[in-house]
Order: C-alpha cells, then structure tokens, then sequence
C-alpha cells in the first residue's frame, strides 16, 4: 500500500474500535481537571474558573448541536430551545419552588429531551423536511417556546427569575468551583457520547444520512430511528448544559435566553472546529472562546462581530472540514507550535495568560494550515522519500502503481474476446419478485396502470421503455421508496406494501442509481462495507469489511480499496455501486441505467461484471435503454409504454414486436 493510500484509509481504521482509546483519555483528563480544580483553592482566580466554565457549556453545547447537524448533516437553528428548556427548567424548579438542583439538571435533560422527540417525530416524517427547511422548521422553535414562558406565569410571565446559589458539599472551595465542576460533568457525558456515537454503529449510520440519505435507506440504515436518536440524545444533552447555565447567570430572563445569537454562535464553533468528527466541537469552542473573551479584555467588543463573520468565511474557505481536520493532519507541529509560542509569551512577561493562550492557538492554526497546502504537502513527501533509501529489491514505481491503476489499464478489468450471446432462459424457477395488478397514481397522473409481471431465480429481465414510462416509479415502488396506489408486490413470497425501504432491503433488494451515491466520507471498502454492517447479514465492522474486499474483487475493484469516491471516473463509480448493492447478498439486484454515460470499452467492462455478478446466483432487472445491451444480456425483456404493460417475453421476440418498435421509433417496422 503506498503512503497515499494509507493515509486515506486512516480515519476509516480509527473508526473499527470497540471502546475507543480516546473515551479513556476523556475519563482521565476529565477527572484531572476536576482535581486539579477541587484541590487549586485560591490559586485559581475567579476570573479563571468563569472561563472555564463558559469554555466547557459552549462545548457542550456544540456537541450536543453537532450529533444530528454535524454527524448526519441536518443543519439546525434549533439548539437555543433545547437550552431554553433546561434554563427554565432549572429556573422552575431551583428558582421558584426551591428543588435540589441536582434534580433540575437532569429533569431539564428529560424536557429537552421529550421536546426533540417531538420534533423528530414531525420533521423526519415528512420527507420534504429536508435541508434549508428542516432548518426553518428548527428555527421557529425557539421564538414559540419564548412566547409560551413570557406568557405563562409559572414559568416566567415576563417577570424573570433569581436563581439562589446551591449549596455545596464542604470539600468544594467556591461557587465558582461548584460550576466548573457541573460543567465539567456535563462536558464529559455529552463529548463522551459523541465519541461513542462516533465509533459506533449508529455513528456510521449517521454519516451515511451525511453523504446520501436515499442510499442509505437502500443498503439497510434505518434512517428515521437513527436519526431520532441523534436528535434526542442532542436534546437531552442541550437541556442538562442549560439547566447549568442557569445556574451560572443566577438570573434568567426570556429576552436572555431565546436569542438568535446563542444558535449562531454555535454553529460558528462546529464549522470552526469541524462538523464531521467528535472533536471538532472542542477545537471551534477553546478558540472562540477564548476569542471572544480577548475582545472583552481588550475592549474591543465592538469589533467582534466583524472578526468572527471574517474568521468564518476564512475557515469555510481554506478549511471547509474545519480546524481540527488540519490539525489531525499534523498533531506534533500543532501541539509544539502551540507550547513553543504560547509558553515564550507567557515567560516573556509581556503577555497576560489570554493572550499567550489566544496567540498561541492562532500560531498552531496558521502553521498547520501551511503545513497542509498541497506544494507543502508535496515537498515534505519528496523530502521524506530522498531522506529514506527505498528497501533492497523493491521498485519505488512498481510501488506507487497499485493506486493509479484504473480499468481502462488494469488487464483484469478489460473484456476477453467479444460478447457471447446471452444465456438461455432458466428453467422454472421460484418466482422471487412478483408484481401484480400494480398501478401508481401521481395527483390525477397515472404513471403506471395495472402492470404485472414475474422474476423468476437465475433471471436476468430487461426493463426498458421510452422515456416517462414509469421504469423509474416502478423501481422506486420496488425498493419501498413509493407504495403502490393499488396492486400488490412480494419479494421472495413476502408483501412488501407499506414496509420502509430498509425493511425492504433486509427482505433481499438492493439497488444500484443511475447517478452514482456514493457516502463521499468513507473508503470505497467501507462503502461497501454498509451494505453488509446493515443488510440482512448485520455483521460485525471487521466482518463486513472482509465481505467487501471480496465483493470489490468480483468487479475488479480490489486495488482502489482505500481510495475516496471522489478520485473515481463515472465507471468506476457504478462498479462501487455493483459490489455494494452484492455485499447484501439481495434475492435480486436491480441495476438503474448503469451504462449511462460510459464509453463502449467501458460498456463491454461493465457487461462482464453483470455477467460475473449473475453467474454468482444473483438474480438481476436490468432498467436499460441500450437495446444492444439487453440483448447480450438478458433472459428476458419487460416493456413499459406510457405506464402500461406492452410486452413480455425473450429478447428476440420482444424486440422485433411491432408494438415495442413502434414505442420507440414512433413508427410501425417497415
């Protein structure tokens, strides 16, 4: 494997573990902190102590933003209610009927928690709640809920509420100490389940939503449930911070809380620090933190605004996955520039704490972000290959070809010969998708009327038709991403009507698109790899990544294993879609306009594959409009004309009906 290629495939290994590492360096750093926070007494001032705070509820804060924003990729406006719950819980509860705080925290936790379900339950019903409106939605929310506190008097009434200092054990110096911490507390349950959600199954599942929800849903994410837990586990997590927050203001107001700054602000940090990984919330929220807090010492608070609407349209264009994707790329030069620049201002004497703390972190940006230009990136690699001899025997060419192998040069991949006639019909066979009586209305559009048909196992049936004759609508029905106005659907014996396409992919289809979606994040491995973790096999990460590389070998895609979908040509992009729609190991494929946009070398390449994929036991509906195609390959041909039912029957004979001509041409055969 060359150095390229490992170091895509990185960030997919780090994911594999059982219990991450980094949950045990949480834990510990965690619990550090709050020894070194019980035990600093007087040496830590109260001005200190208040910024940590702040530092640890806008993290906090961020994290709990970021697992359905970030993770799946449902951009909310929505955080300041699941806040506002927990202030006003707290505020309820501590401030007006004299509860133990410790019991509002997580009651706020539950409200918040209740309110997200809700919201879940309404938004990823509807599938056009997506995108800039799922956004509107979750930004309506919070000025509801301030209407309901200012005109409820038991919450607020417009009145505000004094929130009493708690009580505190003996062995906790101050107040100020109280709330670093709870906050600290707080902090480390909701890092902690980012962390979790990150390496596990559901974290997965949620960046498949991320990068193509429909494809998704097709290899078997059960996208509603996951998502629902995204957002619930966001809610709850928002709630207990905010029910601390209360605590920390010992005064809540509606005006205070549900303002559009707080969201805002929130967002900032994620895309700053990095939306896709669990950290970057903490990266965006120590910088900007401690920003912000500088332009209040230096008064200059006037300007802050400017600063940070400029800072980020920097970062979105110099480091779109944000800070802390360039500070994984070199931790060592971050870590070191940081402590050199940080710790030489702070021993200069010259430099307060904030400052040494904010020059520092700019430094250890700056220099990271040079350090990952692509020239930089290029030099340092040609430097590190004059500086290491290669090993005695190997050649450093032969070394670097596996990655730039493509089909058009691997001699695997070219066809052998020319094609062969298409296999002959199978013998009965049990029928493995039956479609009867089956019509689909549109409003008062028909788009397909009473259309019945059979697959029998070992087929290969062409589905062609001009173009608005329902091929696309009756594959959608097939998937269970449409149910059928009328008629009924089995797949393997089993109705499929009013399943979800999940559902309907565990009882054994899988599909490929006419425009590849591919999830961008992950490896090609581990794009197949979804399709084993979550179809009806359910196997374990390094089970599925197994499967995948025997998959990705059946269509002569094994060398381009750790590459990103990104680096791969259109035909190479339907290939990944073939072998992730196989690792399923479905009762049939179905396979969307794969040759669109191929040239004939690809075209016979991909006819191989097919034919490969077939001879494995999988049965196939080809939707096709290369006539030429169809007869190399299929058993036989159904015919759709302006939503009906044409022909039926073998190749031969189906396309030389007058009929199916005569839909095509326009014309009768002469």
């Amino acid at each position: 494997m060359t150095t390229a290629t490992a170091t895509s495939a990185a960030p997919a290994k780090a994911r594999g573990g059982t219990l991450p590492r980094s949950l045990v360096v949480l834990i510990g750093a965690s619990a550090l902190v709050g020894v070194v926070a019980t035990v600093s007494g007087s040496l830590l001032a109260s001005y200190h102590l208040v910024l940590i705070s702040t530092l640890l509820f806008w993290a906090t804060q961020a994290t709990s933003w970021n697992l359905l924003s970030g993770f799946a990729g449902y951009f909310s406006f929505g955080q300041g209610a699941f806040l506002g719950v927990g202030v006003f819980t707290m505020a309820v509860m501590a401030g007006r009927n004299d509860l133990p705080y410790l019991l509002a925290i997580p009651m706020g936790g539950l409200l918040a928690g209740a309110l997200a379900l809700v919201i879940g339950a309404v938004a990823f019903r509807l599938r056009s709640l997506r995108g800039e409106i799922f956004a509107l939605l979750t930004l309506a929310v919070p000025f509801i809920l301030a209407s309901i506190a200012l005109n409820t008097r038991f919450i607020d009434g417009g009145l505000g509420t004094t929130i009493p200092a708690p009580s505190r054990p003996d062995w906790v110096p101050s107040f100020q100490h109280l709330m670093v911490l709870l906050n600290l507390a707080v902090a480390t349950v909701a890092v902690g389940v980012a962390l979790v959600v990150y390496h596990s199954r559901l974290g997965r599942g949620l960046a498949a939503i991320h990068d193509a929800e429909d494809a998704a849903e097709v290899v078997g994410v059960p996208t509603f449930r996951y998502k629902m837990a995204a957002i619930v586990l966001g809610g709850v997590l928002g709630g207990m911070s905010g029910a601390v927050f209360a605590m920390m203001l010992g005064y809540v107001e509606v005006p205070v809380i549900f303002v559009l700054y707080i969201p805002l602000f929130i967002i900032l940090i994620c895309v700053a620090g990095g939306r896709r990984h669990w950290a970057g919330p903490l990266v965006g929220a120590a910088l900007l933190v401690v920003l912000t807090e500088w332009f209040k010492v230096a008064d200059l608070d006037q300007y802050r605004d400017i600063v940070l609407g400029l800072l980020l349209v920097g970062i979105v264009v110099i480091a779109p996955e944000g800070l802390f994707g360039r500070l994984r790329r070199h931790p060592w030069i971050a870590l070191v520039t940081f402590l050199v620049v940080g710790g030489a201002l702070l021993v200069s004497g010259y430099y307060a704490e904030l400052d040494a703390l904010l020059y520092g972190m700019a430094a250890s940006v700056v220099v990271t972000t040079v350090a990952g230009l692509p020239r930089v990136e290029r030099w340092w690699r040609r430097q590190s290959t004059v500086d290491t001899p290669p090993a005695p025997g190997t050649d450093s060419a032969a070394a670097t070809s596996t990655s730039a192998v493509s089909p058009a040069t691997d001699p695997v991949s070219q066809p052998t010969g020319p094609m062969a006639p298409p296999p002959p019909p199978p013998a009965g066979g049990r029928v493995l998708v039956s479609v009867q009586g089956v019509t689909k209305d549109f409003g008062g559009v028909r788009a397909l009327d009473n259309v019945s048909f059979d697959v029998t196992e070992g087929e290969i049936v062409g589905l062609v038709g001009p173009n608005g004759s329902g091929k696309t609508t009756m594959v959608n029905l097939l998937c269970g991403a449409m149910q059928p106005t009328a008629g009924t659907i089995t797949i393997d014996g089993r109705p499929i009507r009013g399943l979800a396409p999940h559902k309907v992919a565990h009882a054994g289809v899988a599909r490929t698109y006419q425009i590849p979606k591919p999830f961008a994040s992950m490896t090609v491995r581990d794009n197949v790899a979804m399709a084993v973790m979550f179809g009806r096999t359910g196997a374990s990460l390094a089970q599925a990544r197994a499967r995948a590389d025997q998959c990705l070998a059946t269509v002569h895609m094994h060398h381009l294993a750790d590459a990103r979908p990104a680096s791969l040509n259109l035909h190479q992009r339907q290939l990944l879609e073939m072998a992730r729609a196989i690792a399923a190991e479905p009762v049939v494929l179905i396979l969307d306009e794969a040759f669109a946009g191929l040239n004939p070398a690809e075209i016979d390449d991909a006819v191989a594959v097919i034919r490969r994929i077939h001879a494995s036991g999988v049965s196939i509906i080809i939707v096709e409009h290369r006539l030429r195609v169809l007869q190399q390959l299929a058993t036989r041909i159904v015919v759709l004309n302006r939503g009906t039912l044409i022909a039926d029957g073998e190749p031969s004979t189906v396309l030389n009906d007058a009929t199916v001509v005569q839909a095509y041409l326009g014309r009768q055969r002469a």
